[in-house]
């Protein structure tokens, strides 16, 4: 536990032992190539940052940044409390999509018995600040291992910004403290001895602006990668646009505050409290809203918080009180936080997770947001097809790589093709797929595109 100082330095020198740098190998993520053919593999090290958390009675537990352990085959921490040995640690879970970029790795049991062993004094366990947000100007250190450095560094600064969440992404402070490669997964501190943030990334091309995410939101996700669950928040299951006084005669509405609703997803936060098209969202949990969805309160003329980052921080399962205009009339409704219903096209950034099928000369995987975006190096108008699918709510085939000489070349099938169909039945993923080939083992399979392409392949 962090005795608090006379001064943020001497806080900082004493939580510097709790922050260690990790050591990785695994495989580079951002080449096209491993992403249109998972097949593919790219070798690599790199380094970052992370700290010994403080929660409940957990030992050994260490938060970092998910991309610093995405697609690690192989993770060690060193600290400056065991000198240059190194301990290997291994992966609770991650935010596999970095929003937040978020991760939790631990130490093997055998591992933090040797690490104790070798250590010149306990572990330093830092503490999530809780409750109310930094303020702008509030001092703050920055901890971590920038490039690559074998000792901790501390930068000074101060929370001088805020970023808001959208439907997509969550809160960032923004800092003038120095926060460079290999920072990421280090703590932001302040002189009452917490953890305000993670060091999370800088912005190229920018001087002196740097982003942490808040303790808030790390503490959700240690909650659910703990208790095994996938890292989700809740989410509105809707779409939602600022309001305005043209629209007061058509809303019956005096004056434009709260939201708009103009989308629900079936299944979601909106549909489950009962709430319709042209709603408009007033305050969530008794927490207002201005038309432009940000929070009013005496905190909201200062910073930005919105309706996103509100339902964000209510966990899943709560339950949410919603007070909304419907019809010139004020009414209350009540469901439970949840996360947004799942779409047929997802994320897959992890490469160990990436499955596919080589069949007939071709690589068949099922569609996901990082092949959207490999696409458009190779056939923009293929990527644009993708794009029409993205709100359907089952998955898609689509052929990504295909192999000279066989089959699928000699019958001059493109990248980018979307498979519906394999001998006239509809399929939709890889299992569906790998079933009727199976069946027609000494045979022929018909595959029928999305835009109409056929290809009839024989079974070898």
């Amino acid at each position: 536990m962090v005795k608090i100082k006379n001064n943020l330095s001497d806080v900082a020198r004493q939580m510097m032992s709790g922050v260690v740098q990790i050591h990785v190998e695994g495989n580079i993520e951002e080449d096209v190539q491993t992403v249109l053919n998972p097949a593919i593999n790219l070798p690599g090290n790199w380094s970052g940052s992370g700290f010994f958390v403080k929660y409940k009675n957990l030992q050994g537990y260490i938060v970092t940044n998910a991309h610093v352990i995405r697609n690690a085959i192989k993770i060690e921490i060193s600290s400056m409390l065991t000198s240059e040995e190194r301990f290997e640690a291994e992966i609770v879970g991650l935010v596999k999509k970095l929003e937040p970029d978020v991760a939790l790795i631990k130490l093997t049991e055998s591992e933090l018995s040797r690490f104790k062993k070798l250590a010149i004094k306990e572990i330093e366990y830092l503490e999530l600040r809780e409750g109310s947000s930094p303020s702008r100007g509030d001092e703050l250190k920055a901890i971590g291992y920038p490039m690559g450095m074998v000792e901790p560094n501390i930068s000074g600064g101060e929370i001088t910004n805020f970023i808001s969440g959208s439907e997509y992404t969550t809160e960032r402070f923004v800092t003038n403290a120095a926060i460079n490669p290999g920072n990421s997964g280090g703590p932001s501190i302040t002189k009452d001895g917490k953890v305000i943030g993670l060091n999370t990334a800088i912005m190229a091309g920018a001087d002196n602006i740097g982003f942490i995410t808040p303790a808030s939101f790390v503490k959700i996700i240690i909650e659910n990668l703990v208790q095994q669950n996938e890292p989700h928040f809740a989410g509105m299951g809707g779409l939602l646009q600022k309001n305005a006084d043209n629209f007061n005669d058509l809303l019956n509405q005096q004056k434009a505050k709260g939201v708009i609703v103009s989308n629900i997803e079936e299944n979601g936060f909106l549909y489950a409290a009962g709430l319709k098209k042209r709603d408009v969202i007033l305050a969530l949990n008794n927490i207002k809203f201005d038309r432009h969805g940000i929070v009013i309160d005496k905190e909201g003329y200062y910073r930005h918080k919105n309706i996103y980052d509100v339902i964000k921080l209510i966990p899943i399962g709560d339950e949410v009180r919603i007070d909304y205009l419907r019809e010139g009339v004020i009414s209350s409704s009540k469901a439970l936080a949840m996360r947004n219903p799942q779409k047929g096209v997802f994320s897959n950034p992890v490469i160990s997770e990436r499955r596919y099928l080589e069949v007939f000369g071709m690589i068949v995987q099922e569609l996901s947001y990082e092949i959207i975006e490999a696409m458009v190096n190779v056939d923009s108008n293929a990527q644009i097809d993708m794009l029409q699918t993205i709100d359907q709510n089952k998955s898609m085939l689509v052929v990504t790589h295909i192999h000279q000489g066989t089959q699928a070349d000699d019958m001059d099938w493109p990248l980018g093709e979307m498979i519906v169909k394999a001998n006239e039945q509809e399929i939709h993923t890889l299992i569906e797929l790998q079933e009727v080939i199976h069946k027609n083992k000494s045979g022929k399979v018909l595959l029928e595109c999305r835009n109409g392409r056929i290809g009839y392949f024989t079974v070898e």
